[in-house]
């Protein structure tokens, strides 16, 4: 018969117990090999360790873990609702055996995927015999009257109601100096440390990268004198791609590209002549960048710190001596990537790949990324976490970059996440020289790529660099 924990509220556990507590669930038999369930559960268990677990509901993890657009809809996809249902049959199963001693149990209630933490109690030893109970009676032949008992009880009540006040009270004041202290930042390790103990806001550089977008009727003159007219061959396959996607309709004033059927696409580019590709150079940023910066945004707000946010093509050299830095996007969007030091072990190439430098044991002279044959949909991305003295060399510069934006946005959800945090700051003590000194480094990222969203990253090379950045 299964044993069932008791459905009390959820226990308060400190992040590392729920680390430990996932990592033996997830390495146990009943996950090991399960990729859905092992994103489900490190989502959830994500979310709570964030403060977020409010948040979670079937449209999050039908985005985040199953890649599910904006057109799902749970009353015709029950993906979530499947696998959750799994989940807890699979978590009841680990609890039976091979996790029968943790101390610590997760669990995801029925009715809900906020995940709930319960101290498991320690079982008696049944060989040791139960101690021996006194069991004080009245004495023999006397009786005691209700009556005169009465107003001691009164006392007593209203003793214990002025004590569970007090406690309340304590409790409350307790709770309001909390939320006034400063948050703890020690979570985020040894990585984070430097930018969340500079009292100077760090300054993040958003991409902004020149983009050949189609033009529109109110573009002006002289954008259309140097605009770029597409062949008869790139109409076409907009054409194709509006056929096989109903989201895409192109119009113009002969009519739409695609049938517009029962009205319910989306009309995302709309002329009134031949489309035309005009230079932009200063409005757009891939879209891993922005959900990067998301990203990065609950991270400092969860912390109660705070950015400065500036596009590339506005940063100075000036900008950048006197604080913390974060780069996000690689060399081809983000100019002042490009302008590291070239003494780094992993660089980014003009083919598009990852060169290699310093080759050490299991490692590849090139990371190159792949692409599905058939359709030419990114499969796979390299990425690269970078730390480095600033040009100051009193601060610190993190480059979080992919060779393409999906890899960029997995690069920031690798320092941001709080288990391939703890596992990254695990690794990074194991370099460090001195205790007060954070290593400067790069980390080599493997990322799985499925519909245009980044899903399993892997750590393929972490590398110390201990030559001078300048």
């Amino acid at each position: 018969m299964a044993t069932r924990v008791a459905k009390q509220a959820s226990e308060h556990v400190e992040p590392e117990e729920v680390q430990l507590a996932l990592e033996a669930i997830l390495t146990s038999k009943h996950f090991v090999n399960a990729r859905r369930r092992k994103k489900f559960l490190l989502l959830v268990c994500d979310f709570y360790l964030q403060g977020r677990a409010a948040e979670l509901n079937e449209y999050v993890i039908a985005y985040d873990v199953f890649g599910r657009g904006n057109d799902y809809h749970p009353s015709s996809d029950p993906i979530v609702r499947v696998v959750a249902h799994e989940i807890r049959k699979k978590l009841e199963a680990y609890y039976q055996a091979e996790g029968a001693a943790d101390s610590i149990r997760i669990d995801i209630p029925a009715g809900s995927y906020q995940p709930a933490f319960y101290r498991q109690p320690v079982k008696p030893d049944e060989s040791q015999p139960p101690q021996n109970v006194s069991i004080i009676s009245p004495p023999k032949g006397k009786r005691v009257s209700i009556a005169k008992l009465a107003p001691w009880g009164v006392v007593v009540a209203l003793s214990v109601a002025i004590a569970g006040l007090v406690y309340v009270n304590q409790r409350l004041r307790a709770e309001a100096a909390a939320a006034r202290a400063p948050k703890e930042t020690g979570i985020y390790g040894e990585l984070w440390q430097p930018f969340f103990a500079d009292s100077a806001a760090p300054l993040v550089v958003l991409s902004n990268p020149p983009v050949l977008r189609l033009s529109n009727p109110s573009d002006p003159e002289a954008s259309e004198r140097q605009s770029i007219t597409l062949t008869p061959e790139a109409v076409e396959a907009l054409r194709g791609k509006a056929v096989m996607n109903p989201e895409i309709v192109i119009s113009n004033a002969k009519g739409s590209l695609a049938d517009a059927g029962s009205g319910d696409e989306k009309v995302v580019v709309r002329q009134n002549k031949t489309p035309r590709l005009i230079l932009s150079t200063d409005v757009y940023t891939g879209m891993g960048e922005a959900i990067g910066l998301f990203r990065l945004t609950d991270l400092f707000r969860s912390t109660d710190k705070t950015f400065v946010l500036k596009q590339s093509r506005t940063v100075r050299a000036d900008d950048l001596k006197s604080r913390n830095v974060i780069l996000l996007g690689g060399v081809w969007v983000n100019e002042w990537s490009g302008k590291l030091p070239k003494t780094e072990d992993f660089v980014f190439t003009g083919s598009a790949t990852v060169e290699n430098r310093n080759v050490q044991q299991g490692e590849q002279s090139e990371y190159i990324p792949q692409f599905d044959g058939r359709t030419g949909a990114l499969m796979v991305d390299y990425a690269l976490v970078t730390v480095r003295p600033n040009i100051s060399e009193q601060n610190r510069v993190m480059l979080l970059a992919g060779v393409y934006s999906q890899g960029t946005e997995a690069a920031v959800e690798y320092v941001t996440n709080h288990w391939h945090l703890s596992q990254l700051n695990q690794k990074l003590r194991q370099l460090e020289h001195t205790a007060s000194s954070l290593p400067c480094f790069q980390a080599l990222l493997r990322v799985e790529v499925e519909d245009g969203i980044p899903t399993t990253i892997t750590l393929v090379a972490l590398h110390e660099l201990k030559r001078p950045a300048f």
